[in-house]
């Protein structure tokens, strides 16, 4: 999320701190749908002794370097747990993507996650634990967020979360926040909290496990060689709701609009990513003005499922205002993307995308092109780099090495204002399935 002038931190529900093309030619972006019919709904971790590891022919191609172990597999919470599942990650894969879709006002997250060799990416039990801060699991090998409706994670998204082929196992943990009112201090409802100390969010909000069907899918992206290409190509769809004049027509020839895609170009660059094709769609002008973010009936998810049909392809929405009545008033909200990272490859889901404002606001950029590629940037997997601290705790910075504390020079920095994206930031960045990789 970007606000102006205050930022809340990268835990909250949407990446805070949280177009249509065919597929064609040799780039091969094209996606096959796995065979799932080995799971249904009777496989539940109430009905399964052990492990729901996943049938051998759930491994299919999805195109340049990347394969689906799971696709949308359906299982069950029972008390807030899916119980343990185990896919087989194939030797060559540089990065694994695990997404969850479920129910609005529904929480999910990682529970637990480790590989063949016994190395742990995310901690079990973390959210209970020590390793947990401004929401995040900032103890786990792999940080994670939880997110309400649909939930992503990206394994590596830093230099120390290796990984080795073989069976991974994993468990998803989803819960329901509810009201709780702490003298002086917040309250917890539409999950978001609203506390004056951002890093007690946890503590003050009361939690119950969730029941319910759920639906998971494994990315696998591999190379021959097992090394990430240090080049890669973004598609965009674009998806307009004639907020500030801008439509699927007026933004092919507006300036303005077109400098900020030019913008974005020169920011990714540094890190070896061209954006590619870019679609661009209208969508319903009522979704201009976006007043809810989480739960049931949310504007934010409802618009974000309207990308269902498009082709594999980073989606953009651009609004005319985020409403921050949603965050308590916190700010002026520039952006918010659907996760960090956002559900991978998937299309129609309650976090397939990123949302823009482009109203005009005194004091902001003049243009949007920064928050454009900022709030991409947490899609693909980039938290910031530093969380402001207006309101005490210790300092939150993200688990790359090569990102400077401190440093409002970086994209990624709590402001959006920056420029500069590390050698490391753009490892995570094509390591994300939405970055494909044509042969030469």
């Amino acid at each position: 999320m970007r606000i102006l002038n205050r930022s809340l931190p990268a835990g909250l529900a949407l990446a805070a701190a949280l177009m249509a093309t065919s597929a064609c030619g040799d780039d091969n972006k094209g996606v096959a749908t796995a065979d799932v019919s080995g799971i249904d709904d009777s496989v539940t971790s109430a009905d399964v002794a052990g492990d729901t590891t996943a049938p051998a022919d759930t491994t299919t191609p999805l195109g340049a370097g990347v394969e689906a172990l799971l696709d949308g597999a359906p299982y069950r919470l029972v008390f807030g747990a899916s119980g343990p599942i185990t896919v087989e990650v194939p030797e060559g894969t540089v990065s694994i993507s695990i997404a969850v879709v479920g129910q609005p006002g529904v929480r999910y997250l990682l529970d637990s996650w480790s590989d063949s060799a016994g190395k742990v990416l995310v901690t079990p039990d973390w959210l209970s634990g020590s390793g947990s801060q401004g929401g995040m699991c900032t103890g786990c090998a792999n940080r994670i967020v939880p997110s309400d409706a649909a939930f992503s994670a990206l394994a590596p998204n830093n230099p120390g979360a290796t990984f080795a082929a073989g069976p991974h196992t994993f468990a998803i943990t989803g819960f329901v926040q509810k009201p709780v009112v702490t003298a002086g201090s917040a309250v917890c409802g539409d999950g978001i909290c609203h506390v004056f100390d951002q890093f007690q969010c946890q503590a003050d909000c009361a939690a119950s496990g969730a029941v319910g069907p759920i639906e998971v899918t494994v990315f696998a992206k591999r190379t021959v060689d097992g090394l990430l290409p240090d080049t890669g190509v973004l598609d965009l769809n674009l998806h307009f709701t004639g907020a500030q004049g801008l439509t699927a027509t007026t933004a092919k020839t507006d300036t303005t609009f077109q400098a900020s895609i030019a913008e974005m170009r020169t920011l990714y660059a540094q890190v070896g990513i061209t954006l590619g094709e870019i679609a661009y769609r209208d969508i319903d002008t009522r979704y201009q003005v976006i007043e809810t973010f989480d739960g049931p009936d949310s504007d934010l998810i409802e618009m974000f499922e309207e990308s269902a049909g498009n082709d594999v392809a980073l989606n953009l929405f651009f609004v005319d205002e985020l409403s921050a009545a949603s965050l308590g008033g916190f700010g002026v909200i520039l952006g918010l993307a659907g996760g960090i990272p956002g559900p991978p490859i998937v299309q129609g889901s309650p976090r397939s995308g990123v949302a823009i404002a482009v109203k005009p606001v005194p004091g902001a950029p003049a243009t949007y092109s920064t928050t454009m590629a900022h709030e991409a940037g947490h899609f693909l997997g980039l938290f910031h780099t530093t969380e402001q601290n207006q309101f005490g705790g210790p300092a939150l910075n993200d688990p790359i090495p090569d990102t400077p504390e401190n440093d409002a020079r970086y994209l990624m920095y709590n402001t959006g204002s920056g420029s500069l994206i590390s050698v490391q930031q753009g490892v995570v960045m094509r390591s994300n399935p939405f970055i494909r990789h044509p042969a030469n």
